[in-house]
């Protein structure tokens, strides 16, 4: 394709490179694989340079979006050593602290660190000579380890500078838009956004990334508070990078200034971009999936990082911990209790619709030909409606099976639940076989 065509018709062969596009971003955006440092920091001096900035002085590696998020509120604190923190944001603490401390030195230079470490040191000694007298060696190296962590974190927050996520988006999105515009007609535009950036974005941000955000800012104690969300979401923008590349496949020009960002979704996780400092982090370990691509695992986390972070979901619906490892036996108080509503749900799902009923305060509404109904009222949300139904086929042993089947709340009639759940109004419904 030349630089003066335009697209105004996918071919069959256009066709199948959108297919092909859209399986290797989902692919991409779902994956575990090991993070490449070395390509994603290259990328991300790409994408700084791309939007005319200069490249970050230091990158900041963590192993989790809450991770990344704890050291994004950390440099926004004042907080000068961990003492108020608990023990995952010490952690984190920590592991900033020793990746920086070499880069800072060399930033500051032999000579100008020899003397700041000489300053750090007098200070602890006289501190503690002064109190303790001059037979307390080992308080005189942590207090020195301390005014050396409350240095470097000060330090570290007057070289961070403004994000600048939103500019760098911003510039090398806008300057790929100006090239292509005119070169896409708009019913070739809506098609690749139907068969290519919605189902990516769908599978890989709604129905993965959004609830992980969800969990993200959960913080304790000093750190609590709303989350800025001046961040790239590395391989979890699959969808929107998805069409450019595309585009770019087909051989349309002015697509280069994007290579940035999607060389970091091809190798990283989340990041976060200041003038001077990146934050970036690493892709799940694992992540499990129901058949309609949901979050779901019914033994452990369905999405989980290295650090040891990550979701609880039943069927795309974030649990907490108990209600999928189950420490103790599930009962119908326990469930009673669970306030949230949605988790409730899940919690009758796994304990079994029909126990559930018998355990309950069930009143029975209506009996017909086709069914019971059955009404649970519950204090905190909308009563569950019930149809019970029997099996016309008898099992292999003659028994036969009942159903508990769950219908909308305004049902009155067995007939009329029945016929809901085929989606029949009561006079259609007229079974001539029941299975």
């Amino acid at each position: 394709m030349s630089s003066t065509d335009r697209v105004d018709k996918l071919t069959a062969s256009d066709r199948r490179l959108l297919r092909q596009t859209r399986d290797y971003w989902r692919q991409a955006g779902l994956s575990t694989a090991p993070t490449d440092r070395v390509r994603a920091e290259a990328a991300v001096k790409q994408a700084y340079v791309a939007a005319g900035l200069e490249a970050p002085k230091l990158f900041i590696w963590l192993k989790s979006p809450w991770a990344g998020n704890t050291c994004v509120k950390l440099l926004a604190s004042d907080i000068d050593w961990p003492w108020q923190l608990n023990t995952a944001q010490v952690t984190v603490w920590d592991d900033v602290w020793k990746q920086t401390l070499k880069p800072i030195e060399k930033m500051l230079g032999e000579a100008q660190w020899a003397t700041t470490r000489k300053l750090l040191r007098q200070e602890a000694d006289q501190k503690i000579m002064d109190k303790h007298g001059h037979l307390i060696e080992k308080q005189v190296r942590e207090l020195f380890a301390e005014n050396l962590g409350i240095y470097i974190w000060r330090y570290l927050r007057t070289l961070t500078g403004a994000s600048v996520y939103k500019h760098i988006r911003e510039s090398c999105e806008g300057a790929v838009k100006h090239a292509l515009e005119a070169r896409v007609s708009a019913e070739v535009a809506d098609e690749i956004y139907h068969e290519l950036v919605q189902p990516v974005h769908q599978q890989v941000f709604s129905f993965v990334s959004e609830p992980m955000r969800q969990q993200v800012p959960v913080m304790a104690g000093i750190l609590a508070g709303q989350q800025r969300w001046d961040c790239g979401l590395g391989s979890h923008d699959a969808g929107w990078i998805s069409y450019y590349d595309y585009l770019a496949k087909l051989g349309l020009p002015g697509t280069r200034a994007l290579d940035g960002f999607r060389d970091i979704a091809l190798n990283a996780g989340w990041w976060w971009p200041y003038e001077h400092v990146c934050i970036m982090t690493e892709r799940p370990s694992s992540l499990q999936r129901d058949n309609r691509f949901r979050l779901h695992c019914e033994d452990a986390m369905a999405m989980s990082y290295n650090d040891g972070w990550g979701v609880f979901a039943w069927h795309g619906v974030l649990v907490p911990p108990y209600v999928v490892l189950l420490p103790e036996p599930l009962t119908f108080d326990l469930i009673e209790n669970e306030p949230n509503a949605e988790v409730r749900r899940v919690l009758i799902e796994r304990f079994g619709l029909e126990n559930y009923l018998r355990e309950g305060n069930v009143i029975k509404i209506q009996q017909d030909e086709c069914g019971i109904l059955y009404r649970m009222n519950l204090p905190s949300e909308e009563p569950i409606i019930v149809v019970r139904v029997k099996n016309s086929t008898p099992e292999p042993d003659g028994s036969i099976k009942e159903y508990f089947l769950r219908v909308p709340p305004q049902m009155v009639r067995a007939r009329q639940a029945v016929a809901w759940t085929f989606g029949l109004n009561e006079d259609e419904y007229q079974p001539a076989i029941e299975t």
